[in-house]
């Protein structure tokens, strides 16, 4: 197992490999297979390779739990198959679940301090209770189009036409529901001032409005918050299953299933992007399955056993908003 420690410098959080006497031996491996699955999706997945400076950001502080870095690893290997980055908060800010502002609006300040060229566009929030099923699946390919990405994340479909480019992209946030109202266990956000808005209001929401009942803290907060006038034009709620799907049965269940039959629409298959265990009775048991079971996993588009891919409708919700894949 690959094990990750955390180290905070005065200026960045970063992720460093857990060091070891044979360490040497460890971590090529670890790249190797990275390099052979970016091989892979290369060949046999609809995707290409984008252009987007994109950022997973995480949170993992307290004590360790070997779960929570099983569920880890999925991210670390898909950010080593795509050349993205990974953030990690490592030590609280504040107090309890909002941290998650907290770190967040620390980081979109650093980055807004870098040259626009530099700084990342987008980062993509992700719970420690995630795993990433589809190690070929780029975040990107969840992004609105735009000129320097257009048509750059997928392979398939019609030809862009000539002349034709996108309108002037107002999404600056792309979030999903659950039966509970919003879910930010994962999201994606644009870096820019407007994001900065955005987390300034979260974070300071409970003080300025002690009255609103918050049941599910800075979830709740960041909820009503995105209904206000200032922000909810740029936001776009999502179908659930793009990137925040639920687990629909066990780890095995989910790798032999045959057809998608009794499955909701919001459960995961294979072919989506990312599994999230929230509310779980036993989520470290349903990770170390769902872990075990990825790894002994065979490539499901070298195999083809994809069961469901969202390019279709990820390309058909963005035209119906004026956007041209």
């Amino acid at each position: 197992m690959i094990k990750v420690r955390c180290a905070k410098s005065d200026k960045h959080y970063t992720v460093r490999l857990t060091p070891s006497p044979n360490a040497r031996r460890k971590i090529p491996p670890f790249i190797q297979a990275a390099t052979v699955k970016r091989a892979k999706c290369r060949k046999y997945s609809p995707f290409a390779s984008a252009r987007s400076r994109i950022g997973i950001v995480t949170a993992h502080f307290g004590e360790a739990k070997e779960h929570y870095q099983m569920a880890f690893q999925t991210h670390l290997f898909h950010s080593m198959v795509h050349g993205t980055e990974v953030r990690v908060m490592c030590d609280p800010i504040v107090d309890d679940l909002w941290n998650k502002p907290a770190y967040i609006l620390n980081l979109l300040f650093r980055e807004m301090m870098k040259p626009e060229k530099e700084r990342l566009e987008w980062i993509q929030w992700v719970d420690r209770d995630t795993l990433i099923l589809d190690q070929c699946r780029p975040i990107s390919s969840f992004l609105p189009p735009e000129r320097g990405r257009y048509d750059s994340w997928w392979r398939g479909g019609d030809e862009q036409k000539e002349g034709q480019q996108p309108q002037a992209n107002t999404t600056h946030l792309l979030v999903t529901e659950d039966w509970n109202g919003l879910n930010n266990g994962v999201f994606l956000l644009r870096v820019n001032s407007w994001a900065i808005e955005l987390f300034t209001a979260i974070l300071a929401f409970r003080h300025y409005k002690p009255e609103v009942d918050l049941p599910f803290t800075e979830q709740s907060a960041m909820e009503q918050v995105l209904r206000t006038e200032q922000f909810r034009h740029q936001t776009r709620y999502v179908p659930q299953h793009w990137f925040n799907a639920y687990e629909g049965g066990a780890a095995q269940t989910f790798e032999d299933r045959k057809d998608e039959e009794g499955l909701k629409q919001f459960q995961a298959r294979r072919g989506d992007y990312l599994v999230h265990f929230a509310g779980h009775s036993r989520k470290d048991q349903a990770i170390r399955d769902w872990k075990s079971m990825l790894d002994q996993s065979g490539d499901i588009w070298e195999e083809n056993r994809v069961q469901r891919d969202v390019s279709q409708e990820v390309g058909t919700f963005w035209k119906g908003l004026g956007y041209g894949r």
